[in-house]
């Protein structure tokens, strides 16, 4: 073999590496058991994201994940913005705040908790500094609103209300910064479609997760179209 084939042959290699890399880090996802549920059966709402795009996506999000720790933490994903690590992402993906909400004030007088995670005209707080970090990473973000929560009783009924507020926060946000998108994915869950819920009442079924995960992906191929 010439050296001139040796060489060419390098060339494509280290070009396929390239790609290779590059693919690997295309769509990160952080949050909460919302984005993690169903992970187990590889069946989670960004697994459902990466086969409808045939895109890789790195999933780090983590059940009972918050914004922020009140008391000690041992775990570093137990803390939203820890999971996220800087990198040649196209997207980051966020979700988050109902467990701050329920551990820190039982979604009841959250007013405190709420400017923490984003004040009233979304400029400022715990979200705000995390999507502008993101942002000036490079990656576009995708902050993704929680489903309407199941209309039988459950631990999380209470907080509708608070995070109702937290998205119009959110789309404040979203609004005012290039590249943030806020989506929301009320249309893909019926909250009295018990087939949309896992037997917790709370997270989603592999068919409700399944919902959410399509629409993502049909979400994230529109917003590529319509460009940055």
């Amino acid at each position: 073999m010439n050296n001139l084939m040796r060489g060419l042959l390098l060339s494509l290699a280290l070009l396929g590496m390239s790609a290779s890399a590059q693919a690997k880090q295309d769509i990160l996802v952080i949050g909460d058991s919302m984005l993690e549920w169903q992970k187990i059966f590889n069946a989670s709402i960004p697994d459902v994201l990466a086969r409808e795009t045939e895109r890789a996506v790195d999933n780090r999000a983590a059940s009972g994940a918050k914004f922020y720790l009140s008391g000690a933490g041992t775990n570093p994903r137990s803390v939203i913005p820890a999971q996220y690590e800087a990198g040649d992402w196209n997207w980051v993906l966020v979700n988050g705040g109902a467990n701050d909400l329920l551990t820190k004030c039982g979604c009841r007088k959250c007013d405190a908790v709420l400017d923490r995670l984003i004040s009233r005209d979304g400029q400022r707080g715990i979200v705000p500094d995390l999507v502008r970090k993101i942002r000036a990473d490079g990656p576009r973000v995708m902050m993704v609103a929680y489903y309407e929560g199941n209309a039988r009783r459950n631990l999380f009924s209470r907080c509708a209300a608070p995070l109702r507020e937290m998205v119009q926060r959110q789309l404040k946000l979203a609004r005012a910064e290039r590249g943030i998108e806020m989506v929301r994915i009320k249309s893909a869950i019926n909250p009295k479609n018990r087939s949309h819920f896992a037997i917790d009442g709370i997270h989603l079924s592999r068919k409700g997760t399944n919902r959410v995960g399509i629409l993502l992906a049909r979400t994230l191929e529109m917003l590529e179209k319509r460009g940055s």
